[in-house]
């Protein structure tokens, strides 16, 4: 290799980046306690960096709908009132949509759970009278099976010890967010201010952000990180709606249907099914389990009819409303999404099961873009001689 001034820039980096690496891998502790200084000291602004896209999904839904309303409408609505009506319909959805989540499914599922702690007794009760009719069915048969001995008490005991404390895991994610946001309350507002600002002044802040990229890179390198970043946002901003909107439609027709089948538990248990259906594969048996454990304490029967109402509407949703209305998102083959839903989901528990399949999205479509930049002739298998 020729010994140039090109060439000793890049020994001399790949040198930096070997000690960097290095340093980091032998202080992990202190890396640790750096980043999290970091994150703690910009979160308000992280946060609200994500706050404001997840809202600019939103936002340019609601700004399309305002187009094709007022399509004829004079300049001044058109144009000039757009982004401000649009973005306040915006935060109050998402407001609202937040609001429902903590103030109205809460305390439905806790109504559950306080059902289910008063009607103990009556579903032991149930419980053994149908053992022991299983029992005699059974001796009249030739098998002997063993008696079912079950104390009350102790077991209304068991089952409040799980709604009180365990019953944390059931709902464990959202009362940890709620503690959160109440011990982090200012954090959150400034969050809020950011995302707002970001929303108000996206072109502006978009045009500042490419204009510095290509100054601090060389023009190639420049060009080629603003693709990758423009193929980024594409591959998951159009997964994330895509599952968001599946999620809504599912949700919807789940209730729809609860309520005509005058089943209980419609709404909150709806809210559930919406919410487990972003995670793929196994969002529904998720969402699925978690209701009829709800409604089967009312009734078992119920609880039947609801698991097998909720067969028929995935099979419906999943081959005729799904490919209509969100499509294959980014196209993503089945066997990734079952990776990264695992990976995901073993590293970081829920939230990596939110977050692996848009991100191995983003990743299988960067791959897809370099493959499809190669030459034709060098992805050309070499033919048998």
């Amino acid at each position: 290799m020729e010994l140039n001034k090109k060439n000793i820039k890049r020994i001399l980096l790949l040198v930096a980046c070997s000690i960097i690496l290095y340093w980091a891998l032998n202080n992990l502790s202190t890396l640790g306690k750096l980043l999290g200084s970091f994150f703690s000291l910009f979160s308000p602004l992280l946060i609200g960096a994500g706050i404001a896209y997840v809202m600019n999904l939103l936002l340019k839904a609601i700004e399309r709908l305002w187009d094709m309303a007022l399509k004829k409408a004079p300049e001044l609505w058109r144009v000039k009132l757009k982004r401000p009506i649009c973005l306040t319909a915006t935060i109050l959805l998402f407001l609202g949509i937040i609001f429902a989540i903590f103030f109205i499914l809460i305390p439905r599922l806790e109504e559950a759970g306080s059902t289910l702690i008063a009607n103990v007794p009556g579903y032991i009760t149930q419980i053994q009278n149908w053992w022991g009719s299983l029992v005699d069915f059974a001796a009249g048969h030739g098998v002997t099976l063993p008696e079912l001995s079950m104390n009350v008490e102790d077991a209304t005991k068991f089952i409040s010890k799980i709604l009180s404390s365990d019953s944390s895991n059931v709902v464990n994610t959202t009362i940890d967010i709620t503690t959160s946001i109440l011990g982090a309350l200012v954090n959150i507002l400034l969050a809020l201010v950011f995302s707002v600002y970001m929303l108000a002044q996206k072109e502006t802040l978009i045009s500042q952000s490419r204009r510095l990229l290509l100054a601090a890179l060389p023009r190639k390198a420049g060009q080629r990180t603003m693709h990758i970043l423009k193929l980024t946002n594409n591959a998951f901003s159009s997964f994330v709606t895509g599952q968001v909107t599946e999620a809504f439609i599912l949700g919807s027709l789940c209730c729809i249907g609860m309520l005509i089948l005058r089943l209980p538990y419609a709404l909150p248990v709806s809210v559930i099914i919406s919410f487990t259906s972003l995670i793929p594969i196994f969002g529904a048996w998720i969402g699925a389990a978690t209701g009829a454990f709800l409604i089967v304490f009312v009734s078992p029967i119920k609880a039947l009819t609801f698991l097998i109402f909720l067969l028929i509407l995935q099979q419906v949703e999943g081959n005729l409303i799904y490919p209509k209305v969100v499509g294959k998102s980014v196209g993503l083959p089945g066997l990734w999404v079952l990776a990264a839903v695992t990976i995901g989901g073993g590293i970081f528990g829920m939230l990596g099961m939110l977050l692996g399949v848009p991100i191995c999205s983003v990743i299988y479509a960067l791959v897809q873009d370099f493959i499809r930049s190669q030459p034709t002739e060098d992805l050309t298998p070499p033919s048998n001689q």
